[in-house]
């Protein structure tokens, strides 16, 4: 699509206010320029009202019902943004999404790594379909397709979500209920409902925690993960993360160039002005981070205060998220930059996760830090290297987020530490080398008073790929505004 119409697009220019040079570019037709609001509006997701496509489809339900089919068909993200119009109106819960989702694929035969990965992520927090529960599925299919009838896939998949994180600051929301729904609930649950209704959205932790879970399950309700701009954002070593392929959609390219450019001593509402996108494009995006499990909010101990006694027991540091066991494998750019590197991986191993809990509750005032630069290759090698366990999370978040922060790097180095090379011979000793001398790279750079007052900082390691993804301008003032 043009960029310049897409542009026009976003300011909401209407046919008589566009330029000459943009209306020659659509053969001077009124209709053509119609037909791509309408495309792109669906495309990015965006909302009816507020927008050109309100004066192009009348519809707005059956604009809403085109944007989910779309969405679904081309392996999108449920819509969260739209949850009050897809869930209230339309009644198409994320489980429902998803659900209809891993039909049509299942059907069409298509393998696991046709999902791309943040889709695969919140497939598996949902439905608890992970690689492997999905080959499991796809042979029970196929068995059945060699006896005498077809077996409907439908039947194989998951009648209601998996259980699921819920924080005790998201937004509960009431869904589409229909009288039919009140029957089958209990008088606790009605009563849950009517204080939703009558008093509008409500904190989760205001609300008792196994109820709140029922309703969840039930899909008479719905969450919303709501960030502010003067919210600071917390991201951890990734855990959970599938790493499949990417799609390439306008949300996906945000979500990605949030990932490098986010750190905890950045607001919400700063990050949109260093990348200049708009700040509930950010929140969005930020928003889909929390509910993932990857990312959480800085210094929000107020918000866990005067807790309905039924979350005292559930609040736990680490997440209990349903997780596949089995080791995901590399993008294929991972490959890629092995084979530029002229290296053949070596027999996969299982390895277990160790928990390391990294030091994220520092309260320091941010000041510039070093950054060490890095590519693929080095993040390859610390995949395909049987260096350590608990290296699987650093090195995903090295590729996928594009960066690994100074506050990661203390269990960063512990797992580095835990390295020998005992037994390495052969192609494997480039990888062993590779991860000790980038362990003495960092303990040289980061805090070093050997190197002068001005460079006694600290570090974060940053992707060079990911840094190129984003715009010269955008990347200019990232740097600047946080690094030497």
């Amino acid at each position: 699509m043009n960029g310049e119409v897409e542009f026009h697009i976003r300011q909401n220019y209407q046919w008589a206010k566009l330029p000459v040079n943009v209306k020659q570019s659509l053969g001077n037709s009124q209709k053509e320029y119609e037909k791509y609001i309408v495309n792109f509006s669906i495309k990015n997701q965006l909302r009816y009202r507020g927008n050109l496509v309100r004066f192009v489809r009348k519809d707005e339900q059956r604009y809403y019902e085109d944007l989910l089919v779309y969405s679904r068909e081309n392996l999108m993200l449920y819509p969260y943004h739209l949850s009050d119009v897809a869930v209230k109106g339309l009644r198409v819960t994320p489980f429902q999404y998803y659900i209809s989702m891993m039909e049509n694929i299942m059907e069409q035969e298509k393998s696991y790594d046709s999902l791309p990965n943040f889709t695969a992520a919140d497939c598996l927090r949902l439905l608890g379909i992970g690689r492997n529960e999905y080959i499991d599925l796809m042979n029970h299919c196929r068995s059945g397709r060699k006896l005498f009838r077809r077996k409907n896939v439908k039947d194989l998949l998951p009648p209601k979500p998996a259980e699921i994180n819920i924080e005790p600051w998201w937004n509960v929301e009431v869904g589409c209920v229909i009288e039919e729904d009140i029957k089958l609930i209990s008088q606790s649950e009605k009563e849950l409902i009517d204080r939703i209704i009558d008093h509008g959205c409500q904190k989760a932790g205001d609300l008792d925690y196994n109820l709140v879970h029922s309703l969840y399950k039930k899909g008479l309700i719905y969450l919303d993960v709501p960030i502010e701009e003067d919210n600071y954002i917390v991201l951890p070593p990734l855990e959970g993360f599938v790493m499949n392929r990417v799609l390439g959609d306008y949300f996906e390219t945000l979500l990605y160039k949030i990932f490098v450019s986010i750190d905890e001593h950045t607001s919400v509402g700063e990050l949109a002005n260093v990348l200049q996108i708009d700040a509930q494009a950010v929140k969005n995006a930020v928003s889909l981070y929390c509910r993932l499990g990857f990312a959480r909010k800085k210094n929000h101990d107020s918000e866990y205060a005067d807790l309905n006694p039924t979350w005292k027991n559930v609040l736990a540091p680490a997440r209990n998220r349903a997780m596949s066991t089995t080791e995901e494998p590399l993008l294929l750019e991972l490959n890629s930059a092995l084979a530029d590197a002229g290296l053949t991986p070596p027999e996969e191993t299982s390895s277990g996760a160790e928990e390391v809990e990294p030091a994220f509750l520092s309260s320091q005032p941010r000041s510039r830090r070093i950054a060490f630069l890095f590519d693929s290759t080095l993040t390859a090698f610390l995949m395909m290297g049987n260096l350590s366990p608990g290296l699987k999370n650093h090195a995903v978040t090295m590729f996928e987020v594009g960066k690994l922060s100074d506050e990661s790097l203390d269990s960063f180095l512990a797992e580095l530490e835990k390295i020998s090379t005992a037994d390495s011979e052969g192609e494997a000793q480039r990888y062993f080398d590779h991860a000790l001398i980038l362990r003495s790279t960092i303990l040289f750079l980061r805090h070093n008073r050997a190197m002068g007052e001005e460079l006694n900082l600290a570090l974060d390691l940053i992707r060079c790929e990911s840094l190129q993804s984003l715009d010269p301008a955008t990347c200019t003032r990232l740097l600047n505004k946080n690094y030497m």
